[in-house]
């Protein structure tokens, strides 16, 4: 595998895991195998869950007025039985860096991810990068050898006060870590809006420093001005042939959640999607099993992360 092979290929971020089940329960072997089989009918090669927001858990199950974390075992070795590569993401906010350093590292080992994304926007502005080495140097000793990926904003330039080089000292090609930016082109109209920022940001991030860079682009509706905008089709598949015209091993979109709910085939979203997935290839063929093979391989998986069925 190359460097950068754990965030190569084409990804769909998940935010909430039971918005993107198609109504089954989100701790449940028939979600994870359906999720599962979607991914892989559309091509993916993985997709990011949020694992953790801040220092704590995420994507848990409402039990007995707490909460369980009953859910992300099971699916993510779902994932690996199914093939698709185990990255995680979590949201960071600076303000017990140590805290949510230990909760990345945890999520890492727990889950047996292969990859994991940052996701530091504003609040870092004001945590600054004093907090931005605390966290990065303590998960390094934590986590040594897993690949990184920095997802934030895609114009350094005008992001000035975000502690770039704090986040970035402590990155390094040679181990797989990635510049994953948030290639949102919310307003731009052009068809070839998407290439022409992701050549700037490109260059700017380069500019920081020479990482591969895979970026996450738009697939979802946002409120602008007195409208909804939305990405076109043809934005999205300007958005991928720039990324492979440029070099990148793989592109990813926000997110899964949007699809599953705002895409009803009218705007060719997924068609965009699975177009560039078979040009980038997703998870490898996977074992002919009946469903009952699968779902009793995967309550296996679960009892092995240790959720009692």
């Amino acid at each position: 595998m190359a460097s950068e092979g754990v965030f190569a290929g084409v990804s769909l971020f998940v935010w909430m895991v039971k918005s993107c089940c198609k109504g089954l329960e989100a701790n449940t072997p028939p979600a994870w195998q359906n999720l599962c089989e979607t991914a892989r009918g559309w091509g993916l090669a993985y997709a990011p869950v949020k694992v953790a927001d801040g220092a704590c858990k995420f994507n848990l199950s409402a039990m007995d007025g707490g909460w369980q974390d009953d859910i992300l075992p099971g699916l993510f070795a779902a994932f690996g039985l199914q093939g698709l590569r185990k990255v995680g993401w979590q949201y960071l906010y600076g303000a017990n860096p140590l805290a949510e350093a230990g909760t990345a590292a945890q999520r890492i080992q727990q889950l047996g991810l292969q990859g994991y994304i940052l996701d530091p926007e504003t609040e870092y502005k004001c945590a600054g990068a004093g907090a931005a080495r605390v966290f990065m140097r303590r998960l390094r000793q934590l986590v040594p050898n897993t690949p990184l990926a920095l997802c934030s904003y895609r114009f350094p330039s005008l992001h000035r006060d975000f502690p770039w080089m704090a986040f970035l000292d402590e990155m390094d090609a040679a181990r797989g870590d990635v510049h994953l930016p948030q290639m949102y082109w919310v307003g731009d109209e052009r068809p070839n809006g998407p290439e022409l920022q992701l050549e700037r940001s490109l260059n700017e991030l380069n500019a920081l420093k020479a990482l591969p860079l895979i970026p996450v682009g738009s697939a979802y509706t946002q409120q602008v001005g007195n409208r909804n905008w939305a990405p076109t089709a043809e934005q999205l598949e300007n958005f991928f042939a720039a990324a492979r015209r440029l070099g990148c091993t793989g592109a990813s979109l926000w997110c899964w959640d949007s699809l599953a709910q705002k895409d009803d085939g009218s705007r060719d979203w997924m068609a965009a999607l699975q177009r560039a997935a078979q040009v980038w290839g997703g998870a490898p063929p996977a074992q002919a099993l009946s469903l009952e093979q699968r779902v009793e391989r995967l309550e296996d998986a679960a009892r092995e992360h240790g959720w009692d069925l």
